[in-house]
């Protein structure tokens, strides 16, 4: 078999095709803005490439949890507000039923106050984002809290220990919920929000003055146990505000990193892409100014 083609035509057909492949190179890089598309592109700088693309991912992911977390701790902190704020209310509560002047229908409205308490303050216990109890701890698909009407009071705690974590970028953890039964119906004497408000409506119906009395000092410590896992969660709020600030600085730093490894230089490329067309005009006029002889012209 006869090779068409001689030893000058195939080295400039090869140079050609070098030519043709920087200007599409450069072509690329103009359009997308990138300089590496392949790891022959560059196989020194790919390795760091794709570890600043795994970091970025990683830290993408931390956000959108922190994101989520921040969302949760939000709204538990906006809960325990409102759970000092009907504490308070039970203060004052038990405050007028001291009065030595309070007739039978004075006596009923205040129970029926220190009832409804109740139920705002399970309502409280029982919120919920996005499906999830936040104050159920582990088990946030579990309403923590339940009301049994038969005997007026709320049932014991249904969900878990809250041991959830949360991860600052350089990877410290820290906590960021506590359960229900911590926060409102713990073990600890003198802690128990729903024991104390339940307290309280016993004695309102029962129209004991000096049982009222004791009831608000139960109240009392209820309270202060409540204003102290509210300041926890201001703390946990903070944490939080750190981590998020913390993972956006990082996520700018990779991004920065990630740009100087892989987008093109445009003023770089628009000169690669010039001097391979003339280049590739160049080759192209020096070829077709060659003279086209053959054997069969000497022979004629």
């Amino acid at each position: 078999m006869i090779d068409n083609v001689s030893s000058s035509d195939a080295r400039f057909l090869a140079a050609l095709e070098k030519i043709q492949s920087r200007m599409e190179r450069a072509q690329r890089e103009l359009a997308s803005g990138k300089r590496i598309f392949a790891p022959s592109d560059e196989p020194d700088g790919i390795s760091a490439l794709l570890s600043v693309r795994s970091e970025l991912e990683s830290m993408e992911q931390s956000r959108l949890n922190l994101g989520r977390t921040k969302a949760e701790v939000d709204a538990a902190e906006n809960g325990l507000q409102s759970a000092v704020k009907i504490l308070e209310r039970a203060r004052v509560l038990s405050g007028q039923a001291q009065s030595g002047f309070n007739d039978d229908p004075t006596w009923q409205a205040l129970e029926q106050e220190a009832s409804d308490l109740t139920q705002q303050l399970l309502n409280v216990s029982n919120l919920a984002i996005e499906g999830r109890f936040i104050f159920a701890g582990n088990s946030d698909l579990t309403q923590p809290f339940t009301f049994d009407p038969n005997t007026g009071s709320v049932n014991p705690y249904a969900g878990s220990a809250a041991t959830r974590q949360s991860l600052f970028p350089g990877g410290n953890p820290f906590s960021v919920a506590r359960s229900g039964e911590e926060i409102f119906d713990s073990q600890n004497p003198g802690e128990s929000a729903f024991a104390a408000l339940r307290e309280l409506e016993t004695t309102l119906a029962a129209r004991d003055v000096d049982a009222v009395r004791n009831a608000m000092v139960n109240i009392e410590s209820a309270l202060k146990h409540l204003s102290g896992q509210l300041s926890s969660y201001g703390a946990i709020q903070r944490r939080v505000y750190e981590a998020s600030s913390a993972a956006e600085s990082t996520t700018l730093r990779l991004q920065t990193q990630l740009a100087r490894l892989e987008e093109a230089d445009a003023t770089q490329s628009i000169i690669d892409l010039q001097q391979a067309e003339f280049q590739q005009r160049a080759a192209l006029q020096t070829r077709g100014s060659m003279p086209k002889t053959s054997l069969f012209d000497y022979l004629a």
